[in-house]
């Protein structure tokens, strides 16, 4: 399973930059939006959650997810691993 620290690491991989440490515990709730994080950025990472893990969260969809903890309740109850991922 994918962790928020996981997932926060690729978001800032996928934005060019340094993971943000003053995000703190809140990262998970606050808005991709108010983050910096723009289409672009989750669809890059919806492309990386599919290459590493094999979850696959279609363009529509992710675009609609607007913060961390919705892209993982998302992954928890809907996403299925394919079995193009990387171990």
């Amino acid at each position: 399973m994918i962790s928020l620290e996981e997932l926060r690491l690729i978001l800032a991989e996928c934005a060019g930059e340094e993971p943000d440490e003053s995000a703190g515990e809140d990262f998970a709730d606050r808005p991709f939006e108010e983050l910096g994080y723009d289409s672009l950025v989750l669809l890059e990472t919806s492309a990386q959650l599919k290459h590493r893990h094999g979850v696959d969260i279609p363009e529509d969809v992710i675009r609609e997810l607007k913060s961390a903890r919705a892209v993982l309740d998302h992954i928890r109850t809907t996403a299925r691993p394919t079995a193009t991922a990387a171990d």
